[in-house]
């Protein structure tokens, strides 16, 4: 059976086989005790699944085998092919390497930034998007051509070394290189520290999804949103999906902060919006009406005052300010 093929099995199907208790598109996480309330989300659409609590929880159909029967890949592939079924394994984790913390993370994501600028490339691409490059550059985005960044991986893996950078997560930069694919970064800073890194490649969604690749790759799981600082200067606040909304209204003027996607909220950021009246900005597909209306009834839930954009169906904040920036 081809990857591809197994990708694209149902991963509600897979999750009642690992014996997921699924309560329309949630069930308690299978990684932390006690889930009170269900915190693992399957969005259908994508066939992926996260967990609002567990930042390494997550993936798609095939991740979903290995961390619940802690299986490595090859053996989740014959899970999923049929061809028998797998004992969970007993081995506490699999391995990835050594534990960076806050501090040494920082100097190597900071290191890879610093030799990345926004050149020509990567300026005509957010160009195209409508989007200044004094703020791009205020937010410290940085670009890539693959050459570089396998120059660069080389150079910094001799400094670092290769399992430290790969705790920090910049193997995963890989997946672009090797489809020869130029990409942005996207740093997520907080307290004058860099936490992760959102790389975005310069396909369309429609030429992405015909070369079968992702056109995001991220250095870990977000733990902090995208632009969090303005959150302690503000009370009136956008949440926007994406890096590129954030940018939009941001440069608009708006006080605005990202989620990487509609099934990275974390539930801890509830608690930074208490006191906050937010207007919630994300994509107006199936998706983000989804992720809209969760996040509507948690807020609903929690006294959040909140509103919601309408948005023209199937558009985002970017597409829009592009329609009629005047409006923005």
């Amino acid at each position: 059976m081809e990857l591809k093929t197994i990708k694209s099995i149902p991963i509600l199907d897979v999750a009642e086989r690992l014996g997921l208790k699924i309560r329309g598109c949630s069930a308690h996480c299978f990684a932390h005790r006690p889930d009170r309330n269900p915190s693992l989300r399957f969005n259908i659409e994508k066939n992926t699944f996260r967990c609002y609590v567990c930042p390494q929880v997550g993936g798609s159909v095939i991740d979903l085998v290995m961390q619940v029967l802690n299986v490595p890949f090859h053996e989740a592939l014959e899970y999923l092919s049929g061809k028998g079924e797998i004992k969970r394994s007993t081995r506490k984790t699999i391995s990835e390497g050594p534990l960076l913390g806050m501090e040494d993370k920082d100097e190597i994501l900071r290191a890879l930034l610093s030799e990345a600028p926004l050149e020509k490339e990567g300026i005509s691409y957010l160009a195209g998007r409508g989007i200044d490059i004094d703020i791009a550059r205020k937010m410290e985005v940085g670009f890539l051509r693959p050459e570089d960044y396998r120059n660069l991986f080389w150079r910094m893996s001799r400094r670092f070394g290769r399992s430290r950078l790969k705790a920090a997560g910049l193997t995963r930069f890989h997946l672009f290189a090797k489809e020869g694919l130029s990409f942005l970064l996207f740093p997520y800073r907080l307290e004058g520290r860099v936490h992760a890194i959102k790389g975005r490649c310069l396909l369309t969604k429609a030429e992405a999804k015909e070369r079968g690749v992702s056109r995001f790759v991220m250095t870990e799981r977000a733990q902090i949103f995208y632009n969090q600082e303005i959150l302690k200067s503000t009370r009136d606040l956008y949440l926007c999906e994406g890096e590129i909304d954030t940018l939009t209204l941001l440069q608009a003027g708006y006080p605005t902060v990202g989620i990487p996607g509609t099934g990275s909220f974390k539930e801890s950021w509830f608690d930074l919006l208490m006191g906050k009246r937010v207007v919630l900005c994300l994509d107006s597909d199936p998706a983000g009406c989804e992720a809209s209306a969760y996040l509507a009834e948690e807020f609903s839930k929690r006294g959040i005052a909140h509103l919601k954009l309408d948005l023209p169906s199937g558009k985002d904040v970017n597409e829009c300010y592009l329609d009629a920036p005047l409006l923005m």
